[in-house]
């Protein structure tokens, strides 16, 4: 256990992270994520609020649909990223990074001030649990009569799972399959246990695992990848402006990412196959001292 943004978080297991890797790249993993903060935007004038703080096409979006988006800032640097689902044209649920929670809950507190007849509800104390690897449909259906195959990635539905009605999101952080189970308080523990001890096939997973597993699969992480120098096409998510947005702007930011989508970013995320252990973001350089640095030479 460790601490990050206030919680106490299980990092690894007795498993181990190497090995939680695997398993939920070959069966199925289930993640505490209950650190996430989860919140819900309600109102008539709700999709114009979201997408004047987000290059979003949210117009577009289908009921109960989701789209990974940046909240911007007025240089168009990401504050951060989040999932935002739409559940109607005037109710959204939206989750950002528990490591933002506070700059994320002022920068919407004060874009709210000018939006009259936005309601904003922080589902504070709901329990979230990630449940992921090729074998998680297979488990989530011991736990619910609903069909699953309708459910696509990107989707969402309200299921009853373990007897308790849940907002299950299919999707996930890992480049696996999986479902993003979102649950009331006093029942989080019940389904969770409920999940665990119905199948050998599934494990915890710490959030050592669901990092290496992210970064494998090529996803961001706030602070590490993106941070509020950082602009969408600089990152490599231009994907997340929708084609309306690109053509009518009035996001924060919009004129500098605009530019860089016509004549290009001076600077980009990339990728990198490498063969042995990537070195992190962050981490220390190796230091020499002069005499070994002219031996080098």
């Amino acid at each position: 256990m460790a601490e990050f943004a206030g919680y106490s978080m299980p990092i690894q297991y007795t498993q181990g992270i190497p090995d939680s890797h695997k398993w939920v790249r070959s069966k199925a993993g289930l993640f505490d994520v209950g650190h996430m903060v989860q919140m819900k935007f309600r109102g008539p004038k709700v999709t114009a609020f979201l997408e004047s703080i987000t290059p979003s096409d949210l117009n577009s979006l289908a009921p109960f649909s989701s789209t990974l988006s940046v909240l911007l800032n007025t240089n168009g640097g990401i504050v951060d990223d989040l999932i935002i689902t739409k559940h109607s044209e005037t109710e959204y649920y939206v989750v950002t990074n528990a490591g933002c929670r506070e700059k994320d809950l002022a920068y919407l507190k004060s874009h709210l001030e000018n939006w009259k007849g936005v309601e904003w509800e922080l589902l504070d104390g709901r329990g979230l649990i990630a449940l992921q690897g090729p074998f998680a449909a297979d488990v989530l259906n011991i736990h619910t009569t609903a069909d699953l195959t309708p459910l696509k990635f990107g989707q969402s539905a309200y299921l009853t799972v373990a007897g308790v009605e849940c907002h299950v999101a299919r999707g996930g952080y890992t480049g696996e399959d999986g479902f993003e189970i979102s649950i009331k308080e006093e029942k989080t523990v019940q389904v969770t246990e409920s999940i665990l001890g119905s199948s050998p096939d599934v494990r915890l997973a710490g959030l050592g695992a669901r990092d290496s597993l992210r970064l494998e699969a090529g996803m961001c992480l706030y602070g590490h990848d993106l941070d509020e120098t950082t602009t969408p096409v600089e990152a490599s998510l231009a994907w997340v402006i929708g084609k309306r947005r690109r053509a009518e702007g009035g996001f924060p930011g919009s004129s500098t990412i605009l530019q860089q989508l016509r004549e290009g970013p001076a600077r980009r995320r990339v990728g990198l196959v490498v063969k042995e252990a990537p070195a992190r973001g962050m981490a220390p350089r190796n230091r020499i001292s002069p005499a070994q640095k002219e031996q080098q030479y």
